[in-house]
């Protein structure tokens, strides 16, 4: 109950009571002033005698229970109602000055009793998100009502603790000059009134707002399809639920995401760096405001690229040369996919841009020139007489491999029946038949032959119609790394006793073997190189086009440098070791090609592989050439021709010196086989996967006739072996 300061029986003075509730003040207040000023009159206050010395304007508490009957309290409970904190104000304010429990009717506040005052039942929010909504929909009035918006925002605000909007001392006053009180001061709806504590800001009940104030879906306060469209329904759809935007109402938002990309997020490909002008200009021309959602689901504008306008000016083609490397070629076209590719009506890559995608046969290839007509097509035109052609189709993988492997076949057996009809049997012993320039010169005859078998077919492809864009000097060195078996006669000394070696031959098919070797260096370690740097060892061929031929490629490139490092480290090794080597009575290898370390890497476990093998093939030639010694000393000694040799030992001295000099040998003869052999096989690698990677851009005319000319340049190799 109201307890004034200075009751003076039932009078009080008009500062002492109780301020206009907030829900009153926001209203029409005429009639609950004129209730007010019925109960309010001038009052003698103080008396000298039966005399009045003041007068004061005083109001009548049992007036104002009259007064403020249900009838006058109905005019506003509606408006009051809206919030039930601003109704639980107000019952406060009716039970202090009139003692009644109800407003209008008895029961009307069994609600306020029932429902504990801070389970609000949308909650609440603080009145700033009023500024995160369009201007559009702010200035704007309710459906139903036509209310203002502010002003429904109003009716539902509230504070964290009551607060005083004027003259808290003094409240209330009578106004003589208009004959009525009037308000000095009205109490904020306090969230101190549930009993608790919040923030201290100003809030508004959502329920309250929500449940009056809507939108007409038909005239949405802010028409049209742009930013503040969708700023006014994500605003309505976060504060008053989905009951409170139209169906679909998501269909034309302009949110960041899917359709607006933030310009923050937005993106180039990782590995084209300068994009072209015709990429660029779109980005900046479909820039847009759009809304980001925040925790609480109103709108953030952000600058974003709108995707569809982008993606319907841009294309595959529009990257235009930055795509000519594959791996730029591909980031675009995964990154326009991932952008466009969901783009209703967007149609920017060729039909077959799947292949665009993957490392293309071509792609892997680490040279740019290709073996076909430049004419494009995969036919081969050959002059015919008059100015008529004949068109015979590219040769196929299989024709192209065979022709390697016959010139293999015709030097294998070119090389085989020279050796068993220039092969007398004679003991020719280390040093007496091993003559440098005749080895020397014969290596460099059998390689120029080689080279100018080469020479010779690249210029015939180049003189080709069609073909004239051709590198003579390229292809050549290309053709260098094919596989040969010019050191076959390395290999077969080693069936052969010791003292039966022609070791001219064979020092000069070795001399050969390196020439060409060399030459081949170039491509190999391009290949390499080149899979290097596009991870094509590490899995960055995974999905190409021709994946097994190109794997197979570059393996054997690899293999081929491995070996050849492998090769040079051993005779690094073994020839500062010969002397020591030929001095020792053991057949056993030292130490020091025994011991294998443990490697850490691939590479360096297949090196140790290699060096193994080396060392075992020595180990087995060298006791092999032991037995072949020993069963010439007894067929010797049988017949009578060793004694001429003798000396103090028991074996001949010349072979005592041949067989101490064959364990030296075996030291350098068992790495270069075991290597060539590796290399024979790493070109077959090379060549194999390279033929069927590269198919019809390695279409070669006159197939016949360029094997022809190897063949006969293998034979005339093989024949200049044998006989010198």
């Amino acid at each position: 109950m109201f307890k004034p300061q200075d009751n003076r029986n039932g009078w009080v003075n008009p500062e002492d009571l109780v301020p206009m509730p907030q829900c009153i003040a926001q209203q029409d207040q005429t009639t609950w002033l004129s209730a007010m000023t019925k109960c309010t009159r001038k009052q003698c206050t103080r008396h000298f005698g039966i005399i009045c010395t003041h007068h004061q304007w005083l109001t009548q508490l049992s007036c104002l229970s009259t007064e403020f009957s249900s009838d006058v309290v109905k005019i506003y409970i509606d408006y009051c109602s809206r919030s039930i904190l601003a109704k639980a104000q107000l019952y406060l304010w009716i039970l202090g000055i009139t003692g009644r429990t109800w407003l209008v009717d008895v029961g009307d506040t069994n609600e306020l009793e029932s429902t504990p005052l801070y389970s609000l039942v949308d909650g609440y929010a603080p009145l700033g998100v009023a500024h995160r909504a369009p201007t559009c929909l702010t200035s704007s009035v309710s459906a139903p009502s036509m209310e203002p918006f502010q002003h429904v925002m109003a009716s539902c605000a509230f504070t964290s603790t009551t607060q005083h909007t004027g003259n808290a001392a003094r409240p209330w006053e009578y106004s003589e000059s208009l004959g009525s009180m009037i308000p000095l001061d009205s109490e904020t709806v306090g969230y101190s009134l549930t009993g608790r504590s919040i923030r201290d800001d100003h809030y508004f009940d959502k329920a309250c707002f929500c449940s009056t104030f809507s939108v007409n879906p038909k005239q949405e306060p802010c028409p049209g399809w742009g930013i503040e469209l969708t700023r006014e329904r994500l605003w309505m759809y976060a504060t008053c639920g989905p009951t409170s935007v139209p169906e679909n109402w998501t269909d034309v938002l302009k949110m960041t995401g899917s359709a607006y990309i933030p310009m923050e997020d937005w993106h180039w490909p990782a590995r084209v760096t300068d994009m072209p002008k015709q990429v660029t200009v779109p980005a900046h021309q479909c820039a847009v405001n759009a809304c980001e959602s925040d925790p609480d689901g109103y709108c953030n504008v952000r600058r974003a690229v709108d995707r569809s306008c982008f993606c319907h000016n841009v294309s595959f083609n529009s990257c235009g040369s930055l795509c000519e490397h594959f791996e730029d070629r591909i980031g675009y076209v995964k990154w326009l996919q991932n952008l466009c590719g969901k783009v209703q009506g967007w149609h920017g890559f060729p039909d077959d841009w799947r292949h665009l995608a993957i490392p293309l046969a071509v792609d892997m290839i680490p040279w740019r020139w290709t073996v076909k007509p430049s004419n494009g097509l995969n036919d081969v035109s050959m002059p015919l007489s008059g100015s008529t052609k004949a068109t015979q189709k590219c040769a196929s993988n299989g024709k192209k491999l065979g022709g390697i492997a016959l010139v293999n076949t015709a030097t294998f057996l070119a090389i085989y029946l020279s050796r068993r009809t220039y092969v007398n049997g004679k003991s020719y012993g280390f040093l007496g038949h091993l003559r440098p320039g005749v080895w020397i010169f014969n290596g460099i005859l059998v390689a120029g032959l080689q080279l100018l078998a080469n020479w010779f077919n690249a210029s015939l492809v180049q003189n080709t119609i069609g073909y004239e864009d051709v590198p003579v000097a390229q292809l050549m060195l290309l053709w260098c790394t094919m596989p040969r078996l010019t050191w076959l006669p390395v290999l077969l000394i080693g069936v052969q006793p010791f003292e039966m070696i022609n070791f001219s031959a064979a020092a000069s098919s070795l001399f050969v073997e390196v020439i060409l070797q060399v030459f081949s260096l170039y491509y190999m370690i391009l290949t390499v190189s080149y899979g290097l740097e596009h991870d094509f060892y590490f899995g960055g061929m995974e999905g190409a086009e021709r994946e097994v031929s190109a794997q197979v490629m570059y393996a054997g490139a690899l293999l081929w440098l491995m070996v050849t490092a492998a090769t040079s480290v051993q005779l690094m090794r073994i020839t500062p070791r010969m002397k020591e080597l030929t001095r020792s009575a053991s057949l056993d290898p030292p130490t020091w090609q025994r011991n294998h370390q443990t490697t850490s890497n691939i590479v360096e476990e297949m090196m140790a592989q290699i060096h193994y093998w080396h060392t075992s093939l020595g180990e087995k030639l060298a006791r092999y050439w032991s037995e072949k010694a020993r069963a010439l000393e007894e067929e010797s000694l049988l017949g009578g021709e060793g004694r001429r040799d003798e000396g103090y030992g028991t074996l001949p001295f010349k072979r005592q010196h041949d067989w101490v000099s064959s364990k030296g040998f075996v030291q350098i003869y068992a790495v270069p086989v075991s290597s060539m052999v590796l290399l024979w096989i790493a070109q077959w690698l090379f060549w194999g996967g390279f033929i069927s990677l590269s198919s019809d851009e390695f279409c070669l005319p006159k197939v016949g006739v360029l094997t022809a000319v190897w063949f006969a340049s293998s034979l005339a190799g093989a024949a200049v072996t044998a006989v010198f």
